[in-house]
């Protein structure tokens, strides 16, 4: 169980398209607002989608990061699209994560402080925030 994801050892398979997208789904409603949130973007990049073959090329990644800066292995990714209903360029895309977190708490969890420490029970990933006083 890894505590952290890196970019090179985790997700630069994904972003190369070397392996599958993990965990897709797709995005509903506006893209722009999806990706509000999101720290990093990263262009010029390859994905392998569900079920496909052959490399997207030219997709865009924007990743998820925690309140400490570490990468939560999850994230989105974009691509150009022609919209025939709006008849001009537009985009899509789909979220990912390696792991479908669930966060259990830690020993000294105090809530009504702020104070929520805890790791994922499948991933063991470090997710604690601290948004107390």
């Amino acid at each position: 169980m890894a505590e952290t994801y890196t970019l090179d050892r985790d997700l630069q398979p994904i972003m190369n398209g070397t392996v599958h997208l993990p965990n897709p789904e797709p995005i509903t409603g506006d893209l722009a607002a999806a990706i509000l949130g999101y720290s990093a973007m990263l262009s010029g990049r390859a994905a392998l989608l569900p079920g496909e073959t052959q490399k997207k090329w030219n997709v865009s990644f924007f990743l998820d990061y925690g309140q400490g800066g570490q990468l939560y292995g999850s994230g989105i990714v974009a691509w150009s699209i022609w919209d025939n209903e709006k008849r001009a360029p537009g985009a899509t895309g789909l979220r990912f994560s390696i792991c479908k977190h669930t966060k259990a708490d830690d020993i000294g969890a105090n809530h009504s402080r702020g104070w929520h420490p805890g790791k994922c029970s499948k991933c063991g990933l470090d997710m604690t925030i601290d948004s107390g006083d």
